[in-house]
């Protein structure tokens, strides 16, 4: 159910949003929007119920200016229910952990 391409819209606790893709592929995750790409790790516990994921967001392109204000490079952390078609995780900037965030998912198709 999680191994997916999914599309996303997050959003800080500083009022900032974005958007972009998500793939969800044997306990790893690629995407990216048009700035950043991210790369990380999805961990399913709880039974197949809940999952983590830790991702590396890495600008790319054009001016650097992410949902927590101008960072080239930072990790995320969020945790959330597993669902579909759509599902919300929640968040904290690991280097701030004041600094959070909600993320929800759409799943968009699944993988070959």
């Amino acid at each position: 159910m999680l191994e997916a391409l999914w599309s996303v819209q997050f959003q800080s606790n500083l009022g900032i949003q974005g958007a972009g893709v998500v793939v969800f592929e044997t306990g790893r995750i690629f995407g990216g929007d048009s700035q950043y790409y991210y790369l990380g790790s999805a961990t399913v516990r709880n039974d197949g119920k809940e999952v983590v994921a830790e991702v590396e967001v890495n600008h790319y392109a054009g001016q650097s200016f992410s949902i927590f204000g101008p960072m080239k490079k930072y990790k995320l952390r969020a945790v959330g229910n597993i669902s579909t078609p759509k599902m919300t995780l929640q968040g904290e900037l690991v280097e701030d952990p004041s600094k959070k965030f909600i993320v929800i998912l759409t799943k968009r198709a699944d993988l070959p």
